[in-house]
């Protein structure tokens, strides 16, 4: 436990006090390794699913085509199987996100990160056993693995502690450029895993890139020990250096309590609604609901929608993730600076972003409705068009933070991010059910799923062109209320 509650612990000086470059460095590999692990694996697991779930009504050898595992009652079995295993890895992670949370504040980041580890590692090794155990024990029995969660709290914690720790050890003046950097890994990751895993699958087994991206993660985590411990700066009183504590009335006396940090914490939940102060935050802040449904559309779903409309095997779908991912890269590294600096020249910033995040809307719009098509060019096409959208969520935020005060800032992203937990809950259930429509009327309609995001998107931007940026005096008004406080 950290225990040393000197005022220094406060200070920016040794708040970073671990820091050098090569920190840096370590952060952005490990998130680098850390979503390819993520993308490498995703691949394999659909089509082992699909092919545990194909030998159930068709008898064969060893050796089974993969092209008679594409009916419309196994897809759909198929779809609903990966939309309940993400629920379920959403629900776990609302439970046990905090506690984990709250325990890297007491006994360090690095602690947490290892168990996070050993869980994910625990819930793979099921999946992994469950679907090669066909014939002996159920599929279904996968949707289990997620517990394993509970031990470290998987994924999100893992991440998070990540960020934390850059938080900790960056230099202020350096943190924003580390964050971007440490996004960026995370893209360039997601971007080559796929393309890797499908060569794999294609020339070997579905099983080598699963084994192996058992194997990636813990071995992208293993830098971690270059890395210095890090833990929240305290203030004189003892607590945590966040913006958002309690007025000091306000705080249990008891601080290494599991209880007060609850209550700070529900205490920064109801201050957080407090910060809806207007119309267009609410609809900006709606538009966040969208996120999840399109990151799992334009991956682990898109790949079997594509396997399925046009019966590509899953392998060869991986380089149509690939491609997405790099016109990511490109939008978020390139084209939206470059936008953005041209607009600032006649806009102001909160304007810019509304405008860009305007035009981000039309065009995963138009995107999503080109992958509902029949024809394959015209899929194509609207990844393509879809992918151009990436900056809506960035940029949605941005707009958001400009109509709240700079201490309010973190309430504001802790509704952010309640807004994309509730849309990790309902997206792949929903897009599971539509998949399952879109087959039993046939036809256009099995791009049922992309319409319905169309139509997200649609709602997004109509809700977008009713938002306002606040102008010079309410910036003003909300610059004023940080130097009263």
């Amino acid at each position: 436990m950290h225990e040393e509650t000197s005022p220094l612990l406060g200070s920016p000086q040794l708040r970073a006090s671990g820091w050098t470059p090569s920190v840096l460095t370590y952060l952005v590999i490990c998130n680098f390794l850390l979503a390819g692990s993520g993308a490498f694996i995703g691949l394999p697991l659909i089509r082992l699913i699909e092919d545990n779930l194909c030998r159930r009504y068709i008898q064969q050898g060893s050796s089974l085509d993969e092209s008679l595992c594409k009916t419309d009652q196994i897809q759909s079995e198929l779809a609903y199987l990966n939309g309940s295993l993400l629920l379920v890895e959403a629900l776990v992670g609302l439970v046990v996100a905090f506690p984990f949370g709250v325990l890297a504040d007491r006994i360090g980041r690095k602690p947490i990160i290892l168990l996070s580890t050993v869980g994910s590692q625990l819930a793979l090794a099921w999946e992994l056993a469950v679907i090669a155990l066909q014939g002996t024990i159920s599929v279904n029995l996968i949707l289990t693995g997620p517990l394993f969660n509970v031990v470290g709290g998987g994924s999100t914690v893992q991440v998070a502690s990540l960020y934390s720790i850059a938080s900790d050890l960056v230099p202020e003046t350096d943190r924003a450029s580390a964050f971007f950097l440490m996004v960026l890994a995370s893209l360039a990751g997601a971007s080559v895993g796929p393309t890797i895993s499908s060569k794999l699958m294609e020339i070997l087994s579905p099983w080598i890139p699963a084994i192996l991206g058992f194997f990636t993660l813990p071995i992208g985590l293993s830098v971690l020990i270059f890395i210095p411990e890090s833990f929240p700066p305290l203030k004189r009183d003892g607590f945590p250096e966040h913006d958002d504590q309690p007025d000091s009335e306000e705080q249990p006396q008891c601080s290494n309590t599991f209880k007060s940090h609850l209550a700070q914490s529900l205490h920064l939940l109801r201050a957080s609604f407090a910060t809806l102060k207007s119309t267009s935050i609410i609809v900006v802040l709606a538009t966040f609901l969208t996120r999840m449904p399109e990151h799992l559309a334009t991956s682990q779903f898109f790949a079997q929608y594509i396997s399925k409309r046009f019966d590509w095997p899953l392998a060869k779908t991986g380089y149509l993730l690939t491609v997405r991912g790099i016109i990511h890269l490109v939008v978020l590294s390139v084209a939206l600076p470059w936008l953005s600096k041209l607009l600032l020249r006649k806009q102001r910033p909160a304007s810019k972003d509304l405008t860009l995040a305007r035009f981000s809307a039309a065009l995963a719009t138009v995107g999503a409705l080109g992958m509902a098509a029949s024809q394959i060019r015209l899929v194509l096409s609207g990844l393509v068009l879809q992918s151009l959208g990436a900056g809506l969520g960035p940029l949605c935020r941005s707009l958001a933070i400009s109509h709240v005060a700079p201490q309010d800032t973190s309430k504001l992203n802790t509704l952010i991010g309640i807004v994309e937990t509730i849309s990790m809950l309902f997206a792949g259930p929903a897009l599971a059910w539509l998949f399952e429509m879109g087959m039993k009327l046939g036809g256009l309609s099995l791009g049922l799923p992309y319409f319905a995001l169309a139509g997200s998107f649609l709602l997004c931007l109509v809700g977008l062109l009713f938002v306002r940026a606040p102008s010079e005096e309410d910036t003003g008004l909300l610059e004023g209320d940080l130097e009263g406080d």
